[in-house]
């Protein structure tokens, strides 16, 4: 510690409301503020310097003291206006004692603010799950997938509807489109124009009846198919999106499995074809 001054400077320490200083040293002072002896609460330590000259400065720092065991109340908030018996939760615990996870935590409502966040997260994660979450291939045509309208022609699942009468297992010139037809169809094509051929309003057209899928001649279904198509009427109503093109992800074979899907499902009855017609029209 410092000595107290006789010449200079002098530092006189003061504690709150006190008269009398602390101490009084001779500048630079270390000192020693035993909390112990204090209240819990709110204090001013006051610091007082003097030089030589007579110069008189201040000094004003606030602390508060809390040596004793911390208190929580639950049920009661400071200014609460309140009437009839009040439960209330108090807990203290202090520094020195074994640490309790009973006593640690006092109750206390959940926020408010906190379940709606929750409820939010919750319903994003719904949201998100039904958009962009594919069913897997495995999964696809059980009960819990293929009877959820909320995923019908919106993920890529297989048809809901089996195809037409006569056409599982039939072959066409040696080619058994029923088998491929449906995967093809349910991985690039039920996502637009729906698990049951019905389309979306204003934007996808629906292939249930239509008039290029159940036409005689599929040289117009499959160029669709092949090289996409955008801006022409369908049954009077124009579509706002494009029909992308499949020429290249596609093989001939896949083409034609999926075309023959398409004009033997939804009560279509157009004639079926081979993937040697896609190959021509190539």
């Amino acid at each position: 510690m410092g000595e107290p001054s006789s010449t200079g400077a002098e530092i006189s320490i003061f504690v709150d409301d006190e008269g009398a200083p602390l101490a009084t040293y001779r500048p630079p002072a270390t000192f020693a503020l035993d909390t112990t002896k204090m209240e819990d609460g709110e204090h001013v330590l006051h610091v007082r310097a003097v030089d030589s000259m007579g110069n008189a400065s201040h000094r004003n720092v606030h602390f508060t003291v809390q040596n004793g065991p911390g208190i929580t109340i639950s049920g009661l908030r400071e200014g609460s206006r309140v009437g009839g018996t009040i439960e209330l939760d108090i807990n203290a615990f202090g520094a020195d004692e074994p640490f309790d996870p009973l006593r640690a935590e006092s109750a206390a409502p959940v926020p408010v603010w906190t379940w709606v966040m929750m409820a939010i997260i919750g319903l994003w994660a719904a949201w998100y799950g039904i958009e962009y979450l594919q069913t897997p291939a495995a999964f696809a045509n059980t009960p819990t997938y293929a009877a959820n309208p909320a995923l019908a022609g919106q993920l890529p699942l297989t048809s809901l509807a089996p195809p037409t009468a006569g056409a599982a297992g039939k072959n066409v010139a040696g080619f058994n489109y029923a088998t491929l037809g449906p995967t093809i169809f349910s991985n690039n094509c039920a996502s637009c124009h729906g698990a049951q051929g019905a389309g979306v309003p204003a934007a996808f057209p629906p292939l249930a009846n239509d008039p290029v899928v159940n036409a005689q001649d599929a040289s117009s279904h499959i160029r669709i198919v092949l090289h996409g198509l955008s801006g022409k009427a369908i049954n009077g109503v124009k579509y706002e999106s494009e029909m992308p093109a499949f020429a290249a992800q596609l093989t001939d074979e896949q083409i034609a499995a999926a075309i023959d899907h398409e004009r033997t499902s939804w009560g279509n009855h157009g004639p079926t074809i081979t993937p040697e017609q896609v190959t021509k029209e190539r």
